[in-house]
């Protein structure tokens, strides 16, 4: 059976279309775009015209894709942004009119369907935790195969970190200090809650950045991004290196997506953070985001009903 998972989320929209047979799914085709629903979000509580306007068009794109490829069900859900926004239900009868009916998800749900899809992915021998930085939220959990730990959905993402505390550009040391010291303070809470050094699954833009910028990737490359081990050294090297640069210097960045040239700034300062206070080496980067883990989640309902 074939379907596609679409995932709007704060910062881009993506697109999955995959096949899937015995409880397993296999990629056929993924892409996505930088799409920034939720810019403005947290000052406004309202998503802007063009947030919707743009998010709208990638959506009109992906429709045009789904029907080339003959999928039997389609599953589009959204996070952060809608979850907060006012006027969520402007954006939700938009996608209606294009034929896209979209599920506002739980925090908590988004949160364990990427714990789940990553621990029955890489089966690991010791305690695990998943980060999933996104562009409003970013989801912490912490476990094992036979149950969750700990899990939170701390409410800032790259977007609101870079919305709250970058100014400048190049951004002042000032401010990325200031911005350091949030993310520690909100960091260090969760801090007692992890008992034992667990192996630590990054998912989102800014870490499959770091492999792209490390690889000097002309065009992405998932499969040598997924399961690569990124070290706190790179994490720390590029953010000295990018945050002395001006926003038109970091677009040109060999591996870095454009659109992505000002958050990528917040998104290494939460990771250099997080690897200091979780007292983190290396991290492995994973694939398997909210679009792999919905489409899991049906191969498993399939399976289930025979």
């Amino acid at each position: 059976m074939k379907i596609a998972t679409v995932d709007v989320g704060t910062n881009s929209t993506r697109l999955l279309i995959s096949e899937i047979k015995d409880g397993k799914v296999h990629e056929i085709f993924k892409t996505g775009r930088v799409t920034r629903l939720g810019e403005g979000v947290r000052e406004r509580k309202r998503l802007s015209r063009e947030g919707i306007e743009r998010t709208i068009n990638a959506l009109r794109e992906f429709k045009e894709i789904i029907e080339s490829y003959c999928v039997e069900k389609v599953i589009v859900v959204t996070t952060e942004a809608a979850r907060v926004a006012e006027n969520a239900s402007e954006f939700l009868a938009a996608a209606s009119e294009l034929g896209f009916e979209i599920e506002i998800l739980q925090d908590r749900e988004e949160a364990e369907l990427v714990f789940w899809a990553n621990v029955l992915h890489f089966n690991p021998n010791q305690k695990a935790m998943t980060v999933d930085l996104g562009g409003g939220s970013t989801e912490i959990v912490y476990g094992s195969r036979e149950e969750i730990e700990f899990l939170t959905s701390l409410k800032f993402g790259v977007v609101a970190l870079y919305e709250t505390f970058i100014k400048s550009d190049p951004p002042k040391s000032e401010e990325l200090l200031k911005m350091e010291g949030f993310i520690r303070g909100e960091l260090s809470k969760i801090k007692p809650k992890i008992k034992e050094k667990p192996v630590v699954y990054a998912v989102g833009g800014t870490i499959t950045s770091v492999v792209a910028m490390e690889e000097k990737m002309i065009v992405y490359k998932p499969e040598v991004v997924h399961g690569y081990r990124v070290t706190r050294e790179m994490i720390e090297r590029w953010y000295r290196e990018l945050s002395s640069m001006r926003m038109e210097e970091r677009k040109k960045v060999e591996g870095l997506e454009e659109k992505r040239a000002d958050v990528i700034i917040p998104g290494l300062a939460f990771f250099k953070v997080f690897c200091e206070v979780f007292e983190v080496k290396e991290l492995t980067v994973s694939e398997l985001g909210l679009l792999y883990a919905l489409a899991l989640k049906e191969a498993l309902k399939c399976q289930q009903r025979g």
